[in-house]
């Protein structure tokens, strides 16, 4: 059996208390019988062992069951009786709590007295215990004591089913929520409990000259109606109790009656025990039922109510009238989806506002009404502005209060129409799209890899018809051997992203750039995949014939730089084989004019000045192009040290001086040490007396020639040391200034002045910087100057 979930079970304490209410009621019970009698006139201990039996799992029924068999025989031997009267008289109330049991089906399910329907089973249950212990006790009775059966069965079976009729129903409503409650307030229902028992006992408390029992009835009649079921229940034993009581001490309408006999008496105790009992428990049963289905209409009343005013859907409640809908109520989102305010609508007929659609919908609510359709919907617009879309259903309400009603729910489409416009649009343009890129192929898949959409470029590429491509695996589209060679680049048989060739509907071979993306729903599954290609057969030709291009290119520039290197080859050879027959005619002519071989005149002098000079130029020119046949070298940093370029500089000033023009003015700013950069001295002291050289040389008689060392000036980037050298000569005209590091070339100015040159100086230069990881620049003015900035990086401490 299925544990009871009542929030009353007979525990092991439970039993117990039973246990010693049943013997202490037994013995009262005895010791209270009339005198002569060989039964009581109340046996409140019926009810205590029937509860304890419906209390209780039915695999505790028999241990229980001899329990109340041993007890109640003790007590009827303790109260005088015989011991073998004492043991029948205990079985016979064991078999009146399991009779009563059975009838109830406690041992297949809990039982609990909640409605008027539910006492005629417990009226039958204490009737059937009543007969079985008035059976049993009677025939006990009569077999040992000669007593009439009828009358023993009739007194034991009243005065236990009394009992257990005032007991059982207490018994019965415990646990049961609706039992407890009560509308009435406390002090009415305190008010009306002490009225009744207090009137109970003034009318059965000594001796009364008139019948005055009925009188407590109207106040067990109103105990009804303010009372919880369980709180009367709860009276109506009490009542009974102080009957019995004041009953079995000669008090009250029935025991100061001289004619009436004890088993007369006896009878009319029980009878207004059953009275009181059958006249205020069904009554409560059903007042505590009407007023918990008026608590549930109420709430069910409260619930529309909320459900109409906090519903997101625009509702609406209408009455049929003679033409038309009347609104009887309406919530927040109608009144918002229909524009207008609540008490505009209110009471008027909504099916002016319909339109064209007033007539359809007064017909569908006469078709509802007259049972000939369940519902009706449709969707509509509204007239207003801005125009909106509706779903408009209703439903039929039959018998409210407010009498036929029809329920309107309006659900506003007005955007997903306009967004499903869109998608229509958006589809239509996609399609038109699609259609037109005929350059591109463009394939959709499902996730198995077979074809489920081509456009019309795939058609035009591979020359295939607009049928002939759909079901097909998209791999079979493709170069099989490609495929088995490029096998690991495969995802579910399609090619990832990368030039592949197809092959087309006539055999002809297509290399398209293609890149497969998988289609996935909102919720990550694979849909397909879809991959788009370009057709780049043509370029991939012209790719190869660019490569070819570029491969011989490379060859002519291999070559070229081959030819360069024997150029500078053989100008290092010439230059070197120059330089030692020039070094000796230099020799011999200075020789001749210092007259070490004899005197020379005035004439044959400047004539051998003048060979110094120009053999002193085309020395300069060979040691130039000696400097420019040894670039490679320069860019080799393995014999590269730290240098202090404040040495550097001083060590350019100092070979430059047999070059000084008389009447310059000459400025040197140079710090005491520092700063420190990584080359070659020789070659940055080239360099440096080359751009001092030019420097001196463009400046004219009382010009100004400026040298200067700095680190990280401002406008610098960080990390450098900059050398400038400013001077006031003829200056560069702008547009030549470009060509300026160019081999060979001479500004137009320096031209003009007949300024002796190369063309190779500031070629040197640059050559020699780069080749040290810095920059030179040049800026020059006409007739102003010309500034030369050489900076390079500072070496890391």
């Amino acid at each position: 059996m299925r544990s009871t979930p009542w929030a009353v079970r007979s525990g092991p304490l439970g039993v117990t208390l039973g246990y010693v209410a049943i013997f202490c009621l037994s013995v009262l019970s005895v010791h209270f019988a009339p005198l002569g009698s060989e039964v009581a006139t109340w046996w409140p201990a019926a009810g205590v062992g029937v509860a304890l039996v419906v209390l209780s799992p039915v695999r505790h029924w028999p241990l229980l069951l001899g329990g109340i068999v041993v007890v109640t025989g003790v007590a009827n031997a303790v109260a005088g009786r015989s011991p073998e009267v004492a043991a029948l008289f205990g079985v016979g109330n064991a078999s009146e709590c399991l009779v009563a049991a059975l009838v109830l089906g406690v041992h297949r399910r809990p039982f609990r007295l909640r409605a008027p329907e539910d006492l005629p089973r417990v009226l039958l249950a204490i009737v059937a215990g009543a007969v079985s212990v008035g059976t049993v006790i009677g025939a006990t009775v009569t077999l040992l004591r000669g007593a009439p059966f009828l009358d023993i069965w009739g007194s034991v079976a009243a005065a236990h089913g009394a009992a257990t009729l005032l007991m059982l129903p207490l018994v019965l409503m415990a646990g049961d929520p609706q039992a407890r409650a009560s509308d009435a307030p406390r002090a009415i229902q305190f008010l009306q409990a002490a009225a009744t028992i207090a009137a109970f006992a003034v009318v059965h408390h000594g001796a009364q000259p008139l019948p005055l029992a009925f009188l407590p009835l109207p106040l067990l009649v109103w105990g009804a109606q303010v009372l919880s079921p369980r709180a009367l229940a709860l009276e109506v034993l009490t009542a009974g109790v102080v009957v019995t009581a004041f009953a079995a001490a000669d008090g009250g309408p029935f025991g100061s009656d001289p004619d009436l006999t004890a088993r007369s008496r006896d009878v009319l105790v029980q009878l207004d025990l059953v009275v009181i009992a059958l006249a205020s428990v069904p009554l409560s049963l059903y007042v505590s039922q009407r007023r918990a289905g008026l608590r549930t209409a109420l709430a069910v009343g409260e619930t529309y109510r909320r459900s109409l005013i906090e519903s997101v859907i625009a509702t609406m409640l209408l009455r049929p009238a003679r033409h038309g809908l009347v609104v009887v109520d309406l919530n927040e989102p109608a009144g918002d989806l229909l524009g207008v305010r609540r008490d505009d609508l209110l009471g008027r007929d909504w099916v002016e506002r319909l339109g064209s659609h007033g007539d359809a919908v007064v017909e569908a609510a006469r078709q509802m009404m007259a049972g000939e359709r369940g519902g009706w919907e449709e969707e509509l617009a509204l007239a207003g502005e801005p125009v909106r879309c509706v779903r408009l259903a209703l439903s039929w309400v039959p018998d409210t209060a407010s009498g036929d009603l029809v329920v309107a729910q309006l659900v506003d489409l007005t955007e997903q129409r306009e967004a499903q416009r869109e998608l229509e649009r958006e589809r239509d343009f996609n399609a038109a799209l699609l259609a037109a890129t005929t350059g591109t192929s463009i394939i959709a898949t499902d996730p198995q890899g077979r074809i489920t959409y081509v456009n019309h470029g795939t058609r035009e590429l591979l020359g295939f018809g607009p049928e002939d491509l759909r079901g097909r695996r998209l791999a079979e589209l493709y170069d099989p051997a490609e495929l088995r060679e490029r096998a690991e680049e495969l995802t579910a048989d399609l090619p990832k992203r990368g030039d592949r060739t197809l092959v087309g509907a006539d055999g002809r071979r297509l290399l398209l750039n293609v890149n497969v993306t998988p289609i996935r729903a909102a919720d990550g599954t694979l849909m397909g995949h879809l991959q788009v290609g370009e057709d780049v057969t043509e370029r991939a030709l012209a790719e190869e014939t660019l490569r070819g291009a570029l491969d011989r290119e490379r060859q002519a520039v291999e070559e070229l730089e081959r030819l360069d290197r024997s150029k500078s080859d053989f100008l290092a050879t010439v230059s070197h084989e120059l330089r030692t027959p020039l070094t000796s005619i230099m020799g011999f002519n200075e020789m001749l004019a210092a007259e070490a071989v004899g005197p020379v005149n005035d004439q044959q002098l400047r004539i051998l000045n003048r060979g110094s000079r120009a053999g002193q130029r085309l020395l300069g020119l060979i040691e130039n192009i000696l400097t420019l046949s040894r670039v490679e070298s320069l860019a080799d940093s393995s014999h590269h040290v730290t240098l202090d370029l404040a040495d550097v500089v001083t060590h350019a000033l100092e070979s430059t001086e047999p070059l000084e023009h008389p009447g310059l003015e000459v400025s040197v700013d140079l710090p005491e040490s520092g700063p420190h950069v990584v080359g070659d001295a020789v070659q940055l002291e080239r360099a440096l007396v080359n751009v001092v050289s030019n420097a001196l040389k463009f400046s004219p008689r009382g010009g100004r020639v400026q040298i200067s060392l700095e680190t990280d000036p401002p406008g610098a980037s960080p990390g450098l040391a900059v050398v400038t050298v400013s001077d006031t000569g003829i200056g560069i005209p702008a547009m030549e200034q470009d060509r300026l590091f160019e081999r060979f070339f001479r500004a137009s100015s320096a031209v003009v002045s007949s300024i002796p040159g190369t063309g190779l100086g500031l070629a040197i230069v640059r050559t020699i910087v780069e080749g040290h990881g810095g920059t030179v620049t040049v800026t020059s003015q006409p007739g102003e100057g010309t500034t030369v900035r050489i900076s390079l990086p500072r070496a890391v401490a």
